[in-house]
């Protein structure tokens, strides 16, 4: 018989008092499973997440966080063991967790446009999530949109444990900052990274402000549809390639807003920690602008379909504005595909063995519950391995150069378009560079002047 893997395991494959069904999806750290109790053809459906690396205490770590919040907007622990089907028959844990049908929150939002008083109420469930889990001395982490589901009636569950720990946990971080999506990190996260990054055994201690802060990007990005600027400052110039600090456009410029909307999330986004206020008066105050907008207080407005748009994006602007832009975009895409039949491309093996996975450094324990494809039976799941495509370290042959258009942005001395509405790993094309897709920019063909008449 051959050896199974623990992210390929096929139906009806026995772990413990459990038997799979299917997978869910499929994570850097583990995979999660549709699991039914032996003997039980009918039986209640519930999530298994199982660790692809042996003796990983991470899960221990998850397992004690989820049994101390007991909140019905976090999943439930329903049970753990561990699994020794591999060809090594070493022990790989797992947690069996209440299943969750749904959508992520950003997918919710773009696949049912509502009127824009709906993200208070939704938010707020997150918050109170967040409150439950400060509340037991423990932090998320990982908070973002990809880490919330949408169930079908409307309740908001706040997954993925799996970069969260709590008071007195022992520590699991290698690096300076625990795993996270740096997008969502809040400046305080980003300046000790940035001070301490040639350091050694120097670890950023988290705190429930920035789980606050992320809770603020997430209502940012489905208010608006685009993210805020990363929450840097100017004595970081050079890390991402930008020369100035970008602006924090207020989310009512992008989107029509409740003026108390707007300012709670202005207020989750701020500089001073303390200034951000705690994830429980947040929900009270999120709870409060939802009751008034149902009286009909509030504007009706489409919550905006959230796209992903290059970084220190300016509003929205007519087509007619972007001149040049779109046939740059076409040459890019020509110029990324040329790139991809020459050679330059890392073809993983469909089941590749885990050292050979790639990490964006945004992944959880088995994050497949939202990193990777929503617990839903709506979404198929994802598979591992395909094409991954590093971001080089010089510009391609034909790319453009600094000065980049305001669409573009200056990463390596070449000039990009972020793919929108992607992450890695990413399509043909396009490259991965932290947390995000993107494309070169062609370098505009100048006429040639020597065959003039």
């Amino acid at each position: 018989m051959d050896a199974l893997l623990p992210e390929a395991l096929p139906p009806g494959t026995p772990l413990g008092s459990w038997r799979v069904q299917g997978r869910a999806g499929y994570g850097t750290y583990g995979a999660v499973y549709r699991v039914h109790k032996k003997g039980w053809r009918k039986g209640p459906v519930v999530a298994l997440k199982l660790a692809r690396f042996p003796e990983d205490p991470r899960f221990d770590r998850e397992a004690e966080l989820l049994s101390r919040i007991q909140h019905p907007r976090v999943p439930r622990l329903l049970g753990r063991g561990t699994w020794r089907g591999s060809q090594e028959g070493e022990a790989h844990p797992f947690l069996v967790m209440q299943w969750v049908e749904g959508l992520r929150l950003y997918e919710w939002a773009k696949d049912h446009p509502q009127p824009l008083d709906h993200a208070p109420r939704l938010l707020a469930q997150v918050a109170r999530a967040l409150a439950a889990t400060h509340a037991c001395q423990g932090l998320h982490r990982d908070v973002k949109g990809d880490n919330v589901m949408v169930s079908p009636d409307g309740r908001v569950f706040l997954m993925d444990f799996g970069c969260g720990t709590w008071k007195g946990a022992a520590s699991l971080t290698e690096g300076v900052l625990a795993p996270g999506t740096r997008v969502y990190r809040s400046p305080q996260a980003l300046r000790f990274h940035w001070d301490h990054r040639r350091s050694r055994g120097v670890h950023y201690e988290a705190t429930p402000a920035d789980d606050v802060y992320a809770l603020g990007v997430t209502a940012y990005h489905l208010c608006t549809g685009v993210y805020p600027p990363l929450a840097t400052e100017p004595s970081l110039v050079g890390d991402d390639g930008r020369e100035t600090l970008e602006v924090l456009v207020p989310p009512g410029r992008l989107a029509p807003m409740a003026s108390e909307l707007e300012h709670l999330i202005l207020r989750m986004l701020s500089e001073n920690p303390q200034d951000r206020g705690s994830a429980a008066e947040l929900a009270a105050a999120l709870e409060a602008v939802a009751a008034r907008s149902k009286i009909g207080t509030q504007a009706s407005v489409k919550v905006a379909a959230p796209v992903v748009l290059p970084r220190g994006a300016r509003p929205p602007t007519k087509l007619s504005d972007y001149g040049m832009a779109f046939p740059l975009l076409a040459i890019s895409v020509a110029v990324g595909l040329l790139i991809l039949v020459s050679g330059n491309l890392n073809l993983e093996g469909v089941w590749a063995p885990p050292s050979t996975m790639s990490d964006g450094g945004t992944r959880g324990v088995a994050d497949a519950a939202m990193e990777e494809v929503p617990m839903s039976s709506m979404a198929p799941a994802s598979e591992p391995g395909g094409l991954h495509l590093e971001m080089p370290k010089e510009p391609l042959p034909g790319q453009r150069r600094p000065p980049c258009l305001r669409s573009q942005i200056n990463i390596r001395g070449g000039c990009w378009v972020e793919v929108a509405r992607a992450t890695p790993p990413c399509e043909e094309g396009s490259y991965d560079w932290k947390g995000a897709c993107y494309a070169p920019a062609a370098a505009l063909l100048r006429p040639s002047t020597s065959d003039t008449p």
